[in-house]
């Protein structure tokens, strides 16, 4: 809050922000350390207790390396309007845990975290795109801005004039040309799209400028989003779901919170958000000139 009264996190009233995971290895052994006295023949094993450093470490598979890797997953929602890329909200799960299943409760923990801010938007990559988050987005009345999965299939439209491009947006299927979109009617979910002009003294198709078509969002939420995909609006705010990886990469790189020497999960945390809050102090240096009671307020009592 204090960040954001300096304006440094982007408009309370529309605030914008992503999310993202990243991998953090542990050095701690999946084997764990044997603590009995079974005496064993080379090859052989005993079912006994092990000792392990991390118990709560699991194996997870890193999609950026191609690799699998024994630790957590760190899944972090950052302010997009940012300048300084600020993380706001971080959760540390186990690594074998998908983000898209670690989005669903740290969403729901963001918004209660912080009831004073009216979220607009939330850009997601790819891994984020099901249908029950997007319907999840909207629920709290946040946009979801989600880059759509190449796996994934295009809803089918049953009308003889229209038929949707990739991105889900109708077009007239004789000519082309790409229907006039005329918003979104808040209440029933359902976009408006008009026919264009050109249709009345065009004599190709049966289509007329005062046709229309609608596309309801509760059919397909991942195509027929809140923004339309594809659109100005789309592109700008997917454009800054890189803040996250801009974070990660501070915190990781500049803070060696992944490279550190760690065994256990409670040490890595305390360097992920030590390292976070370095960032903060970075950010607010930059914007005006500190001191050690602007860090730690409880010390203002002990200033001569």
């Amino acid at each position: 809050m204090p960040s954001l009264s300096m304006g440094i996190l982007g408009d309370i009233n529309k605030f914008n922000t992503a999310g993202d995971g990243t991998c953090m290895p542990t050095n701690a052994s999946p084997y764990g350390k044997k603590v009995c006295n079974c005496k064993l023949k080379p090859g052989e094993h005993c079912d006994c207790p092990r000792l392990f450093s991390d118990p709560t470490a699991s194996w997870g598979w890193d999609s950026y390396n191609e690799q699998y890797y024994y630790g957590h997953t760190f899944h972090g929602f950052t302010a997009c309007d940012s300048f300084y890329s600020l993380p706001i909200h971080i959760k540390c799960v186990t690594g074998e845990r998908h983000d898209s299943v670690t989005g669903v409760y740290a969403l729901k923990e963001l918004v209660d975290l912080y009831p004073k801010i009216n979220f607009y938007s939330a850009a997601f990559d790819s891994a984020y795109d099901a249908n029950a988050f997007y319907l999840l987005n909207m629920h709290y009345g946040i946009k979801p801005v989600i880059d759509l999965n190449s796996r994934s299939s295009k809803p089918e439209v049953v009308n003889e004039l229209v038929e949707l491009d990739k991105n889900g947006v109708p077009h007239c299927k004789c000519l082309g040309h790409q229907l006039r979109n005329w918003g979104l009617m808040s209440k029933s979910y359902r976009r408006k799209w008009l026919f264009p002009v050109q249709c009345d003294a065009c004599i190709k198709c049966p289509a007329h400028s005062n046709k229309t078509f609608y596309t309801k969002t509760m059919d397909n939420p991942r195509f027929f989003t809140p923004i339309v995909r594809g659109s100005d609006e789309w592109k700008q705010i997917y454009k800054r779901r890189s803040t996250t990886e801009r974070v990660w990469d501070r915190i990781n790189i500049d803070f060696n919170s992944e490279s550190a020497v760690v065994y256990s999960k409670e040490r890595r945390i305390v360097r992920v958000f030590l390292g976070s809050f370095c960032s903060f102090i970075d950010a607010w240096a930059k914007e005006k000139a500190l001191s050690i009671t602007d860090i730690f307020p409880a010390l203002a009592r002990f200033a001569a």
